[in-house]
């Protein structure tokens, strides 16, 4: 199978909360999380996408590693959307299992909602600006 439909079966896989699949697509991508994925005018952080499969199997530790490994990797190519949603994927994080980070929670939250504002991707604002209501910071 071609890396473009695994890594839409590791998407869908994670939005459905398929554990199985998302558990064996995690390990076949997990060599690859410093990649970024290219087709068709598209690119995605392969990192991003093992780390939310790592939350969906309750591996915070492995999720926070692969998220910042991705977002080392879309700096340095300076890739804004991928950013923005790995800091998210980050505050996230944070906020469900490291609770004393509250504050670095917070700044991923800020950033992120500021970039998906300019940037004009709406339903990823919607959601990082909820967590922000539930903060009420």
């Amino acid at each position: 199978m071609s890396a473009a439909v695994l890594r839409y079966l590791l998407e869908t896989a994670i939005l459905v909360a398929d554990k199985q699949t998302a558990s064996e697509l995690r390990t076949r991508f997990a060599p690859l999380a410093g990649l970024l994925h290219t087709e068709a005018g598209m690119t995605y952080c392969i990192g991003r996408l093992v780390g939310e499969a790592s939350v969906l199997l309750g591996r915070p530790e492995e999720a926070r590693i692969y998220y910042v490994q991705a977002l080392e990797v879309c700096e340095k190519v300076r890739f804004r959307p991928e950013i923005a949603l790995i800091r998210l994927d980050l505050a996230e994080l944070l906020l469900e299992y490291y609770p004393e980070e509250r504050a670095a929670a917070i700044e991923h939250l800020d950033f992120a909602i500021a970039e998906f504002r300019e940037m004009k991707m709406q339903p990823s604002l919607e959601r990082a600006l909820r967590h922000r209501g539930l903060l009420k910071a």
